[in-house]
């Protein structure tokens, strides 16, 4: 796909919809659009696969039709149009000038405005909003890249992107919704970005930006307002659970005060609640790690549903695990203190094998070489915890957590190396205080770890050789299974060396 200039096509396809038509009501939606993009900052971030990719920073500019359906819009400012105005910084980075376009791009939500899915995926380290964030050549481990998948996010959340008033949160589902239109050609490019429009668009988000995937979905954000299909084909919410974030007319319904969270004692969706628009549903990836059961019930919304719309994974890490492998923390709020080490089975490389899982699933031809996607895999539950100091009830309500095993692993899931040999347990599965009662009661995403010694590595599995041996063999069926990348295996078996030889380290931090 050539990098072609998109006005005209941008302005024919508004003709061709009849937006200006006498004849018929248009859509509000149709009316808010990115009017502007203010370009600061352009910069080269590597070559891969022989293609040059470009970081482009700035701000976009857009109205909001006043009619749209977002709380708390009536009361904003317009303009003689009737329309909000707002600006919102953002950051692209795909093939540069004179390259060919991807055909896919990965829009990250952001959390609490940082690009935790670029973080994830990548590897890459970078803090901070678009304005700020500072990007080194190669960007960590240049996944995205290395798969022609270009990058995108745009800030949505109030007291960080300052379009987004804190009484009408809801325009941050519009600001995205129209950034994605203006990406995929549906609405005409602003001077300056002349880009070519991309057929296949993924959303993803992790934690509370899983949380905002999961409304824009749900309050039908989704429905590209000229066509009535999907702005975005594919989505992942990592530990999104069917959390939904009180950001507009879900909060109103539930009568919360709006903000850039969940309610802390409100009921995830379902999928089959979560999922209700055929025709503009995305392929929805939804993953749950060990803590968000003792956290975030995720028992609630755990189901073995498979369909063309939906996977769920349940996979045996903390939410936040510890950075770097080998670690312990000791926080100001958490664990009254004390500091402990922390549960270090990383996610990443299971979250990229599902996004070209996803890619190929919506018909990316980079990506029809890789494995599909496996059927949903949930853990095995049982009661739930009689103690709540390390386990989030729900007033009124039954939960349930996993079954474990001997190790303190749980039972079922993605059944991860470190979970079938594994070099310590797991405990306390969730750090307290384990609450949702705000968006900074963060502590039982965090999970603890007790490391077995050395006498006891060496009773269960003799070597270091031996252990890599059982390791390497259970990586193998995770990679014909489509849950890892072949590519993946060398790094993982390399941090599980490091762990074994830092056992005795680990405990004495």
């Amino acid at each position: 796909m050539k990098r072609i200039r998109a006005a005209a096509f941008g302005s024919a396809l508004l003709a061709s919809v009849g937006i200006a038509s006498a004849q018929a009501a248009p859509d509000p939606a149709t009316q808010s659009r990115v009017i502007a993009m203010r370009i600061w900052d352009t910069q080269p971030v590597g070559t891969f696969n022989g293609v040059a990719y470009t970081r482009i920073a700035g701000a976009i500019e857009g109205v909001v039709d006043g009619r749209e359906d977002v709380v708390g819009l009536g009361a904003l400012p317009k303009n003689a149009q009737g329309q909000y105005s707002y600006s919102s910084e953002f950051e692209i980075i795909e093939p540069s000038v004179g390259e060919l376009n991807n055909e896919v791009i990965f829009i990250d939500a952001e959390n609490r405005g940082g690009a935790v899915m670029l973080n994830l995926l990548n590897e890459a380290g970078v803090a901070g909003p678009p304005s700020r964030a500072v990007y080194r050549e190669g960007i960590g481990n240049g996944f995205l890249q290395r798969y022609a998948t270009s990058y995108a996010r745009v800030q949505w959340q109030t007291n960080i992107s300052k379009g987004v008033p804190a009484t009408a949160q809801g325009i941050g589902l519009v600001i995205m919704r129209d950034f994605a239109r203006m990406l995929a050609g549906h609405t005409e490019r602003p001077a300056g970005y002349n880009d070519a429009a991309y057929g296949k668009l993924i959303l993803g988000g992790k934690s509370q930006s899983a949380w905002f995937v999961n409304v824009f979905v749900a309050e039908g954000f989704n429905v590209e307002p000229t066509t009535g299909k999907g702005i975005f084909q594919a989505a992942l919410a990592v530990d999104g659970l069917g959390h939904w974030m009180a950001l507009n007319t879900l909060a109103a319904k539930h009568g919360i005060p709006q903000a850039p969270y969940i309610g802390p004692n409100e009921k995830p969706l379902a999928a089959a609640a979560l999922l209700i628009r055929p025709a503009s549903d995305p392929l929805l990836i939804d993953t749950a790690a060990y803590t968000d059961f003792y956290r975030l019930r995720a028992s609630l919304s755990d189901a073995a549903i498979t369909t063309a719309k939906y996977r769920r994974y349940d996979i045996p890490t903390a939410h936040a695990p510890a950075t770097p492998p080998i670690g312990q923390g000791a926080f100001d709020d958490c664990n009254n203190g004390r500091a402990i080490p922390l549960n270090p089975i990383s996610m990443s490389p299971y979250v990229r094998a599902q996004l070209l899982g996803a890619e190929k699933a919506i018909g990316v031809k980079t990506a029809q070489n890789a494995v599909s996607l496996p059927p949903s895999t949930v853990f095995k539950l049982g009661a739930a915890l009689a103690s709540t100091a390390n386990f989030n009830p729900l007033p009124g309500t039954v939960l349930q957590v996993p079954e474990v095993d001997a190790n303190a692993m749980p039972v079922g899931g993605v059944r991860f190396p470190e979970s079938l040999h594994p070099l310590g347990k797991p405990f306390p599965v969730s750090i307290a205080p384990v609450s949702t009662a705000s968006i900074d009661a963060t502590c039982g995403n965090r999970g603890g770890f007790q490391p077995f010694t050395k006498a006891e590595l060496t009773a269960k599995y003799g070597t270091k050789d031996r252990y890599l041996t059982l390791y390497r063999q259970a990586l193998r069926p995770l990679v014909q299974q489509g849950f890892l990348l072949a590519e993946d295996e060398p790094p993982m078996l390399e941090d599980a060396g490091y762990l074994w030889d830092n056992a005795e380290n680990y405990l004495a931090r």
